[in-house]
């Protein structure tokens, strides 16, 4: 397992350690260039492989493509073609470049790799990881008994022995007990990437304080973050070996209890984030120091006679997902020895390594010799900024010196990208409701998502083929709100409605399909705020449009959910609370229109049971009915109800949701509000919660009397579908394996005299990064 790739681990705390989004290229590649861990540019007017201005005593002699991306690193086998080949490749199928490299050079020497897609300007290839984009390395003290303190820590004041490492049911932690002496100690860890957030889960007795040491340039010259128990926390300057408190919040820091705190690094701003519990989300601050703070190992202080727990730290940085890049390897770790199975030169063979998510090779010394090196690389369908890349699009490859000048080679590597027939890329908007796929009159298919993880923007994507190809509509025009953690939509004529949660707001836009008598594809409404609520601990929404064009939106608080509703002129109302004099957290709204514009409603409660009303027609409520007991008590289990399905032809809506054993189950409700006896869907047990969706892990469909569901097992990760005739679910049948799905969301699209389509989208095993969206169908049959 490479050090670089660092598996999530679940912790105390529920919000730990999330990616920033709408990072800084520019401020990555500065600091990359400092440190000459990412190749420069060669002149962007060369078309061609540059023979002149090439290093005369190093020669790339030979490369070779391989497809099986999970062969080992010296394998004779898992080649995409033979020596010194091009290749296609599959857009977000990760494969492996392997050089031969001569070299005179008594000097050492490193190696990057620069591209150029269809023949631009060559630009450096920096290491980004895929699927899941993280820069993020984790000191982890729960196996206390696999530790080396000495190794972890470079002593500036004091020594390891004032550490020690207990156990706590089951599980190591890291305690320092200082006595006369303070402690100062860094990290020892290596990245090859700059580091912007330093993350401690920590817990402190009464009376002690602890530092997160940053900026740390000398024992005379850094910046602490000082939490003191039961008090303040302060951002604190050591400048020439004077202290001076540059900022203090007192926040009564919880003592004797597991708290996070993270601080993020930006030019000369620090934000210090403090959490106690996994459902507040805690408290932030920002300060300019005045001077931007120098790049450093994360380090710890402690004043004399001052205790500290520490369960585990992370370093972070601002991770990217641009159109190619070199990423990680669960195979090997960087610097793992290569051994010569290329043979084109005839030179001693001397070396080599694997280059695992790093912009820049080991060292090697070129004493008229060989050596081989292997790069693991991706290229994205799509990429930060909305960027595509399409089937027929090249890349060539070249490898440079740690100084960006080109070896002398006779050939380059070329790939030819592919998009696989339904294949989306991107990613999944999180908590989402019904977001398609949509269809339009003339058969257009359209569906909500995001281009990457590390670049949050709401994009519609349209397919004219069915579901094989598929491209944003109206993109300078799209909303310009991120943080896409709520997001459901509903169709109505030829307009795709959406509302939207962010950890601030709700806003709505609306979205006009092909079909659009006078604007089709564009976008009609953005960024429309309706409400700005106590932020909850799961953001979500979900609307319906009734027959004269308005609109219902309901969203979540802090403790309850909440409806507004828009008139067709486009105001809003005063926003309504559900159930607000009742005790009990809720959450997990998801609503349908049925006739005479009633508004069927269903929602959880935190003590694991689901509720039933309607929203009449003149925004009157019924009488709340209770749909089941036994649902999650977590916070992760909010939406445990899937989307409501109205069945015109019964004048009922299904309302399926899942118990805390995983099994799904489905009650009807009829015009007035009551409920059948719940009928099991599946015995499987259906995933919930996959990568932080805090959602069950199925959809579901209305087609004439019947319902229709897709799930994903929670075991596998394989989808099944599942359908009910009368009263009767049938067997699940196998749709899709081979894949870790997180999130399936789909339509009823395709109807004709013959039958109709069960069109879905699924993530096929992102991880909660991007990339792995697809298009499925099930044929349904002809009623």
């Amino acid at each position: 397992m490479s050090n670089y790739l660092i598996a999530l681990r679940l912790n105390r705390l529920k919000h730990h350690f999330s990616i920033r989004k709408n990072v800084s290229f520019i401020s990555f590649l500065t600091f990359a260039a400092t440190l000459l861990l990412v190749v420069g540019c060669s002149n962007p007017n060369k078309n061609k492989t540059d023979t002149t201005d090439t290093l005369e005593n190093l020669q790339q002699t030979a490369f070779r493509i391989r497809s099986d991306f999970n062969a080992p690193l010296n394998s004779a086998k898992g080649w995409a073609t033979d020596l010194n080949k091009a290749t296609v490749v599959q857009a977000d199928q990760p494969f492996r470049l392997r050089f031969e490299v001569e070299g005179s050079s008594q000097s050492e020497q490193q190696f990057g790799l620069q591209y150029r897609r269809n023949k631009t300007s060559w630009e450096p290839l920096t290491a980004e990881d895929f699927p899941y984009p993280i820069k993020k390395h984790l000191l982890d003290f729960s196996t206390s008994s696999n530790l080396n303190l000495t190794d972890r820590w470079r002593f500036i004041q004091g020594s390891e022995a004032v550490m020690s490492l207990p156990m706590e049911n089951g599980e190591g932690f890291l305690r320092v007990a200082t006595q006369e002496s303070p402690l100062l100690a860094l990290g020892q860890y290596k990245i090859h990437w700059e580091a912007e957030e330093f993350a401690a889960v920590m817990r402190l007795p009464e009376a002690s304080q602890a530092g997160i040491v940053f900026g740390y340039v000398d024992a005379e010259n850094y910046y602490r973050v000082d939490v003191i128990a039961n008090g303040a926390i302060k951002i604190v300057r050591i400048h020439k070996d004077e202290e001076s408190t540059v900022s203090s919040r007192e926040v009564y820091v919880k003592s004797n209890q597991w708290i996070e705190v993270k601080v993020v690094m930006q030019g000369s701003e620090v934000t210090v984030e403090y959490e106690w519990d996994d459902y507040i989300q805690g408290i932030e601050f920002t300060e300019d120091v005045g001077n931007n703070i120098p790049s450093s190992l994360l380090g710890i202080y402690l004043p004399a006679k001052s205790t500290v727990e520490f369960e585990e730290f992370e370093i972070a940085g601002e991770a990217r997902s641009p159109r190619v890049s070199i990423m990680s390897s669960h195979v090997f770790d960087y610097g793992d020895p290569t051994q010569d199975i290329l043979q084109a030169s005839m030179l001693p063979f001397t070396g080599g390594s694997a280059i695992d998510y790093a912009p820049i090779s080991p060292e090697w010394v070129a004493s008229s010799a060989q050596s081989e090196w292997e790069f693991p690389i991706v290229i994205r369908r799509i990429s930060d900024d909305a960027l595509l890349n399409e089937t027929g699009d090249t890349f060539e490859f070249r490898m440079v010196d740690s100084q960006g000048k080109p070896l002398q080679a006779k050939q380059n590597p070329l790939v030819t990208v592919n998009v696989p027939a339904g294949h989306l890329g991107g990613t999944f908007v999180e908590t989402p409701v019904r977001i398609g796929p949509w269809e339009a009159a003339n058969g257009d298919l359209y569906f909500l998502m995001e281009p990457s993880e590390t670049d949050n923007m709401m994009m519609t994507v349209k397919s004219t083929d069915g579901g094989k190809t598929w491209r944003e509509l109206d993109g300078t025009n799209r909303p310009q709100t991120g943080d896409l953690e709520g997001v459901s939509s509903t169709h109505d004529d030829y307009k795709i409605h959406t509302l939207h949660q962010t950890s601030d707001h709700v806003f709505y836009h609306v979205f006009r399909t092909s079909d659009h008598p006078t604007h089709p594809d564009t976008w009609a409404i953005t960024d429309e705020k309706l409400a700005s609520p106590q932020e909850p601990p799961v953001q979500v929404s979900d609307l319906a449009v009734r027959s004269d064009g308005s609109v219902v939106g309901v969203y979540g608080n802090l403790q309850k959910i909440l409806f507004k509703i828009r008139s067709p002129e486009g105001q809003w109302s005063e926003e309504t609370i559900i159930d607000q004099e009742l005790a009990g957290d809720l959450s997990g709204p998801v609503v349908v229109r049925s006739k005479n514009d009633v508004v069927h409603l269903a929602y959880t409660s935190i003590d694991g049971s689901a509720w039933y009303l309607q929203i009449l027609a003149n925004g009157q409520l019924t009488e709340r009915t209770l749909v089941a007991s036994g649902l999650g008590t977590e916070v992760e289990d909010a939406g445990s109800i899937l989307p409501l399905v109205y069945l015109d032809e019964l004048d009922m809506v299904s309302i399926i949701y899942r118990l805390s054993n995983g099994e799904l189950w489905e009650r009807l409700g009829d015009a007035k509000g009551k409920l059948s006896k719940a009928i099991q869907v599946t015995r499987r047990s259906v995933v919930q919660n996959a990568a932080d969706s805090e959602q069950v892990g199925a959809d579901a469909i209305g087609y004439g009397s019947s319902v229709h569901v897709v799930f994903i097992e929670q075991d596998t990760g394989r989808i099944f579908h599942t359908y009910r005739n009368e009263n009767t679910w049938s067997e699940p049948s196998l749709q899709v394996d081979g894949v870790n799905a997180l999130w399936v969301r789909g339509n009823l699209i395709k109807k004709t005299d013959q039958g109709a389509v069960y069109g879905y989208i699924y993530d096929a095993g992102s991880m909660g990064g991007s990339g792995m969206n697809k298009y499925a169908e099930v044929a349904l049959p002809k009623r």
